[in-house]
């Protein structure tokens, strides 16, 4: 358990790390003038996308259509989730939190490869 959790972090780190690189690339072929614009694109990129990834992105990947204390999965949706938005229900839910950090690296990562 320790060592899936310790890669998956490493992986979402590495991930992340791609995003200076993605900076680096872009500032290097615009003006100087403009590198500055192009890093706080990229840093705003990862900072929009971690909130929208938080309060929308990981409950529609991750979320379920059930209420999780009850148990009953007659109505769960497989298409889209519909709960745990903003982590609401992060207690209660059976997901840890390392997978909502590499699964927001990944969106983050995806939004600065699109931009």
């Amino acid at each position: 358990k320790v060592t899936d959790t310790l890669w998956i972090l490493i992986c979402g780190f590495m991930v992340f790390w791609m995003q200076a690189g993605f900076a680096m690339l872009e500032s290097g072929s615009v003006r100087p003038k403009n590198t500055n614009n192009i890093l706080f694109k990229n840093l705003m990129d990862a900072a929009v996308g971690g909130i929208a990834f938080y309060l929308l992105g990981f409950p529609f990947a991750i979320g379920r259509n059930q209420n999780i204390a009850s148990g009953d999965t007659r109505n769960d949706n497989e298409f889209i989730g519909a709960s745990n938005f903003a982590l609401a229900l992060y207690d209660q839910d059976d997901s840890p939190f390392y997978l909502f950090f590499f699964h927001w690296t990944f969106a983050s990562a995806a939004a600065t490869i699109v931009s």
